[in-house]
C-alpha cells in the first residue's frame, strides 16, 4: 500500500498516543502508518533502508522521525 506519511517511531508507546490522536487531526484522505522500533539505535539503523524501500514503491511518501531525548525535559 502507498502512504503519504510513514510515522518512524522510537518505541511503541508512542504509536499508542498517536494512534489515538492522529485519526482526529489528519484527514481521512490521507493514508498513514506508524512502524515503532525497539530504541533509538533500531530506530537509527532502520531510517535509510526505509527511506530507500519507501522511494522505490512510493516516491511521494513523506517522512516524520518520532523520538524522545532521554536526558531532557521533553
Amino acid at each position: 500500500m502507498n502512504y503519504n506519511i510513514v510515522f518512524l517511531l522510537e518505541e511503541s508507546s508512542i504509536e499508542n498516543v498517536l494512534n489515538e490522536l492522529l485519526p482526529k487531526i489528519i484527514p481521512p484522505e490521507i493514508s498513514y502508518i506508524c512502524i515503532s522500533h525497539q530504541g533509538k539505535q533500531d530506530l537509527a539503523k532502520s531510517i535509510a533502508r526505509k527511506l530507500k524501500a519507501f522511494k522505490k514503491s512510493s516516491p511521494n511518501t513523506k517522512f516524520i522521525i518520532v523520538h524522545d531525548q532521554d536526558s531532557h525535559d521533553c
